[in-house]
């Protein structure tokens, strides 16, 4: 008799309890009321002193300090590649590896063809961030990845007067894109429950009125930083891939 394993579907925030980071900033979490959750809770609710309203906000936390359980050097080094891998993936909905190493691939191609020696992880987050799927979450116009997906998976989007399905569609500068009228009244109830923060980057160019959203510079890493809620080491992740 060949037995089959049955994967049980696991929702994503319970994935963020082991990386004791809230890296999607869902203020979802922060409801729950079982012992499970309690200091992890705590922990997100006093993190940062940024702002009274959203604690819950930590822009740089590679100061934070917290026991391992692992007494090895290397369960430690194993332990901390992997949920760095883990809270990249998952800030992005959850990317997989396949996807990620081939990103990584096209960051070193384009470092190479480059005029300037950089290192490749500004390229890197640089795909990552034109991702169609990540400018409409930067822009609030949905509340998580989660939503863009759907938006784009059902043709509520468009790119340049063009319906477009796919998530992962690499945005370029002068790009515009605008949004079916059947979703306006979801996109309002969006902007009005988003927090506005972290704010849009520089370069978008949004109109909440027309619901519109233009890209009037490339998309560059310096301009990316303030994206992130969270420290990420990504010169651990770049070496992860790179095998």
């Amino acid at each position: 008799m060949i037995y089959i394993k049955k994967y049980r579907y696991k929702p994503l925030y319970k994935k963020l309890l082991n990386l004791k980071k809230n890296v999607q900033n869902r203020k979802k979490l922060l409801n729950f009321k079982k012992q499970k959750w309690e200091k992890f809770n705590f922990y997100l609710k006093n993190q940062s002193k940024f702002s009274k309203r959203n604690k819950y906000y930590k822009i740089f936390d590679q100061y934070s300090y917290y026991n391992s359980k692992f007494s090895n050097y290397f369960s430690r080094k194993f332990k901390y590649n992997l949920q760095t891998k883990q809270r990249l993936s998952f800030f992005y909905g959850g990317l997989s590896e396949k996807y990620l190493r081939f990103i990584h691939k096209q960051s070193v191609q384009k470092n190479k063809r480059s005029h300037v020696n950089l290192n490749s992880k500004f390229f890197f987050i640089e795909l990552l961030e034109s991702r169609l799927d990540s400018v409409l979450l930067r822009s609030h116009f949905v509340l998580s990845i989660r939503n863009a997906r759907q938006l784009i998976s059902h043709g509520h989007v468009l790119v340049n007067g063009k319906v477009v399905k796919k998530k992962s569609l690499l945005l370029k500068k002068s790009d515009i894109i605008t949004f079916s009228p059947k979703v306006y009244s979801l996109l309002i109830l969006n902007i009005a429950n988003s927090e506005l923060w972290p704010i849009p980057p520089k370069y978008l160019e949004i109109n909440y009125r027309t619901f519109s959203i233009i890209l009037v510079d490339n998309i560059k890493y310096t301009n990316i930083a303030s994206n992130f809620s969270f420290w990420l080491d990504l010169n651990t992740v770049l070496k992860y891939y790179e095998n």
